[in-house]
């Protein structure tokens, strides 16, 4: 039996301080820990797991590659490792759909480890509280003190959980968009990109929360993924509190859902034992405390609900939860991450522009057609 299995996540605290620290914790419970290795985050959201499975026994995933995965045979089903009434106990005590986001022809590709949606984050020395309504966030752009993330990633996102919150869901109309709604969805990110800084063109969500937590032209980041890190006191000069994703009814749904599984490689030197990891490391015990502790950002709603995670992170977590459990997910989609990728190029111009037309529109529609390979 080998002593220790290796392990690939992405390179954060969130991603790798969390799983490192849990590793006295499995040695005490099974006598094996993890060595893991870290990539970036951009490889995290466009790396295809079929590039690296060869060399790992277990790989922190997004939701959106599994369908990918599945068919270049790169994970084992927790099905096949794990019994029903373990799986079962998961669906029930995950965030929102986290857990359910990882399901694939109706098998179990990986375990909810890490959650997260588009929040807001703001300068609880500055602001009472973030803004609830789209209207409001217009205006404190205006003012010029709002920043949001528009790397194509992260303008893809925003486009996504936009079109969710006006009730016109990426892929829920036959195709890929209601083009009329993504017209209007299209003008109201244009005219909320001339209002924040240019910056924001090349800023993912860590970049926005590290000049949010040390610039104080700014008080408000919004339609960014959250991370607790920054609401734990002394990771950064100002401490930044989070709270739900702006929205135009101020009920907070819509935003699209995020977050991290972990997976078992079809290549693991010892699966089981593999999944026996997976499971501990989606457990409250571990989840709660040392996962927690050393920056992770739980994918288990006892974890998320715990009272010392609330304190830890400035009630992160149950500030949050109402936007995590509305929110909306991605389709198992056999070709999403294309599909992702080539229309977040097109909605990146436009916003880089500040101008679209009906050309733009009929081009975001047909990366869909052109790249889905199957859907389920």
């Amino acid at each position: 039996m080998p002593s220790n299995l290796k392990g690939l996540t992405w390179d954060h605290p969130r991603g790798l301080d969390s799983v490192v620290n849990s590793n006295q914790l499995l040695l005490n419970e099974i006598g094996i820990s993890v060595d893991w290795d870290a990539r970036s985050l951009l490889a995290f959201g466009d790396q295809p797991i079929v590039e690296f499975y060869n060399d790992y026994d277990l790989m922190i995933i997004d939701h959106p590659h599994v369908p990918d995965a599945v068919h270049a045979e790169a994970v084992v089903a927790f099905d096949e490792l794990l019994s029903d009434e373990e799986l079962e106990l998961l669906s029930k005590t995950s965030v929102g759909q986290s857990h359910a986001s990882y399901q694939y022809r109706g098998s179990q590709w990986a375990l909810a480890i890490d959650t997260a949606a588009q929040v807001s984050a703001y300068r609880p020395d500055k602001a009472d509280r973030a803004p609830i309504y789209w209207d409001e966030v217009q205006d404190f752009a205006e003012a010029g003190t709002v920043l949001w993330a528009q790397k194509p990633v992260d303008a893809f996102s925003t486009f996504a959980t936009l079109m969710a919150q006006r009730e016109a869901p990426l892929t829920s109309t036959g195709g890929f968009i209601n083009k009329e709604v993504a017209a209007e969805v299209l003008g109201f990110m244009v005219e909320l990109s001339a209002k924040v800084p240019d910056f924001c063109l090349t800023s993912n969500p860590i970049d926005i929360a590290e000049i949010l937590a040390r610039d104080e032209r700014y008080t408000y980041g919004v339609c960014m993924y959250g991370y607790s890190n920054y609401s734990r006191a002394g990771f950064r000069e100002c401490l930044l509190a989070y709270d739900d994703v702006p929205s135009f009814d101020g009920q907070a749904s819509g935003s699209q859902l995020g977050g991290a599984g972990i997976a078992v490689s079809s290549k693991s030197k010892d699966p089981e034992r593999a999944a026996q990891i997976a499971l501990l490391l989606s457990s409250p015990d571990i989840q709660s405390t040392a996962y927690m502790q050393a920056g992770g950002q739980p994918g288990n709603l006892v974890a998320w609900k715990s009272a010392q995670a609330n304190r830890f992170t400035h009630n992160f977590f149950i500030n949050t939860l109402r936007t995590l459990e509305r929110a909306w997910v991605r389709p198992r989609i056999f070709g999403w991450p294309e599909v992702q990728f080539a229309s977040s190029q097109i909605i990146h111009r436009v916003l880089t522009e500040k101008r679209f037309s009906a050309q733009d529109i009929d081009a975001i529609e047909s990366t869909y057609a052109f790249h889905i390979k199957e859907s389920v």
